[in-house]
């Protein structure tokens, strides 16, 4: 009778425990899809409370709904880690629990539940401000779910780089007409190209930025240009790996090859090393610009920041009247080197920056030690063989570009506009035509030779794992090297100690190939839509757009519709590279487990 007893006991407890589950799963399920409706409402608030003229009405009541949806987000986010917690890093569950812990207290100051000692911080927390950031938090801590979405989804590496792009220009398409954004409305086609040419770092515009946008329109083009220099899935890999701790194998791969990195455990250390670097560089800029400009201290920060990020970036976007005539940027020495820096730092490479950074530290620790009297520490530190090339190349493009601005314009207006030895201005005019496109002079005024050197650098670009753009420095650098080798009648290519994989010279050739193809095929596209133009003007477009380096000749707003669209495609293919967006459609998922008989081919 007791064993009898204790089977139905153990029974009812089996079978209670399977309801408890099921009622979790259930209750889980049911806070998800609360938090996600409760996202999307969050963010078409928003747009509405931002994006359009209120009443003063209007504004408490979308006060009121902030905090509505605030206890949704909270109430359902609770569920969800209490009843499907998963166990992550500590750090990943640590920042989790100061999201809730702050966005708790931010409840609380609402319902005046704070002790009185805390009358000062109760208010602030209190304010629309505090109900924004806590909303956004509890959001950010959810992203990690949309990329294991995705990756359940059989999506390509490819598709989901180029579509994450073509997701934030869509966005901030709608973004740009919105009634506040603007001081004049724009049709869909001129938020669109702006939107394009923001998000692909590129600077061509068909609208005038000063007239047509208001503050905030412009701060949308600032959010869109620094999302588009350091790519969506790096601020998506970054909240994911830091709320959830760990990432899947794919935005692993995908983050290597966006990066070109070569192993996958750091990655994520990587990350957080760029943006830490980016917002610190970005900064220093912004209080050095600061300190050259002149006017009122709105106006001033405004340009400091819309314009550090912008040359970081290598967008070359100027939002003021009459572009860098604003700033007095011809006579303000100072910016121009400041920029010139930005520039130079933004498309040398994440990589090269980084093994800079270890030189600093090492040499701070060597200095340390000194003055304590402890040892030296011993540290090796190896250029790796694609950073040593990145930075050569960068050295010699800018030293002979330079060079050669000053044998084709010396005596010509180029110097003159900057009231500079020309020397200088050759230099500058050299940097700011690797892909950053900030218009100093008129290029219309410049020599067929100063055009087509102009050409060459643009389509050359920045380095690898920049925010610029071009078919990089790597690969101009492993072509000529190869073309060489192969002269000397070599058969296979050798970069200092190393040797250089077939991979890798295939993959170079390719993007010269591709790059070309794209470029002459805009290049046609032009001669057809705008007939009348000169040829050269139209090809110096098609670079500079493919590029991404957005300086113009030919006058972008001035060009037909059908060419503003080529552009456009040109833009998007340009900042994505053409290897990838190709890939996306021809690589195959399966390997071959053969090998055919070689036979060499006769050529020329």
């Amino acid at each position: 009778m007791g064993v009898f007893n204790n089977e139905t006991l153990f029974k009812k407890f089996f079978v209670a425990t399977d309801w408890a589950d099921t009622a979790g799963s259930v209750l889980a399920a049911l806070a998800g899809f609360v938090f996600a409706l409760a996202t999307l409402l969050f963010c078409s608030l928003v747009l509405f409370d931002f994006g359009f003229r209120k009443t003063a009405a209007d504004g408490l009541a979308v006060q009121q709904t902030y905090l509505l949806l605030l206890w949704a987000l909270f109430v359902s986010k609770l569920l969800i880690e209490t009843l499907a917690f998963r166990a992550t890093k500590w750090f990943a569950v640590l920042f989790r629990v100061l999201v809730l812990a702050s966005v708790f207290l931010i409840l609380l100051a609402h319902l005046h539940a704070l002790p009185a000692a805390w009358s000062g911080v109760s208010g602030a927390l209190a304010g629309k401000p505090a109900i924004l950031l806590g909303t956004l938090a509890l959001m950010a801590t959810q992203i990690h779910h949309l990329s294991g979405t995705l990756n359940r989804i059989n999506i390509s590496p490819s598709f989901l780089f180029a579509g994450s792009f073509l997701a934030m220009i869509l966005a901030g398409t709608g973004l740009l007409m919105l009634p506040n954004a603007t001081l004049q409305p724009i049709s869909a086609y001129e938020a669109l190209f702006t939107a394009t040419s923001a998000v692909c770092v590129t600077g061509m515009m068909i609208v005038d930025p000063s007239a047509v946008f208001s503050p905030m329109g412009k701060n949308i083009i600032l959010g869109l240009i620094q999302v588009g220099g350091l790519g969506i899935m790096t601020f998506t890999g970054f909240f994911s790996y830091l709320f959830l701790g760990s990432a899947s194998l794919k935005d692993r791969f995908l983050l290597k090859d966006f990066f070109s990195g070569d192993q996958l455990g750091g990655l994520y250390k990587l990350l957080l090393k760029i943006l830490l670097f980016t917002i610190l560089v970005e900064a220093a800029g912004a209080v050095l610009i600061y300190r050259t400009l002149e006017g009122d201290w709105m106006h001033k920060t405004h340009n400091a920041v819309f314009h550090a990020v912008s040359a970081f970036c290598n967008a070359g976007f100027s939002v003021n009247p009459q572009g860098f005539d604003a700033l007095r940027l011809q006579s303000n020495f100072s910016l121009q080197f400041i920029l010139c820096g930005l520039v130079i730092l933004g498309g040398i490479g994440f990589p090269l920056l980084l093994y800079f950074y270890k030189i600093l530290k090492f040499g701070l620790k060597s200095l340390c030690c000194r003055a304590i009297g402890r040892k030296r520490p011993h540290e090796v530190l190896l250029l790796a063989v694609g950073e040593r090339l990145a930075l050569h190349t960068t050295l010699v493009l800018l030293v002979l570009g330079a060079f050669l601005y000053y044998a084709f314009e010396a005596g010509s207006p180029l110097p003159d506009a900057f009231n500079l030895s020309e020397g200088m201005a050759a230099f500058v005019a050299s940097v700011n035509a690797r892909t950053s496109g900030f218009s100093m002079t008129d290029p219309g005024g410049w020599s067929y030779p100063t055009v087509f050197l102009t050409i060459f650098l643009m389509w050359v670009g920045a380095s690898p794992g920049s925010t610029g753009g071009g078919i990089k420095t790597t690969t101009l650098a492993v072509a000529v090297k190869t073309m060489a080798s192969f002269l000397r009648g070599k058969d296979r290519l050798e970069i200092g100690n190393r040797e250089i994989g077939a991979p890798t010279i295939i993959r170079a050739f390719s993007v010269i190939g591709l790059s070309l193809a794209f470029i002459f095929a805009g290049f046609l596209l032009l001669m057809i839509f705008d007939p009348a133009r000169n040829p050269a003007h139209l090809l110096f477009e098609c670079v500079a757009a493919f590029s991404t380096t957005g300086l113009s000749i030919a006058g972008t707003i001035t060009l037909s519709p059908h060419s503003q669209v080529v552009l456009m495609i040109l833009m998007f293919v340009g900042r994505i590279g053409p290897v990838i967006v190709l890939s996306g459609f021809l690589a195959t998922q399966t390997q071959n487990l053969y090998r055919l008989p070689v036979e060499d081919i006769k050529i020329n």
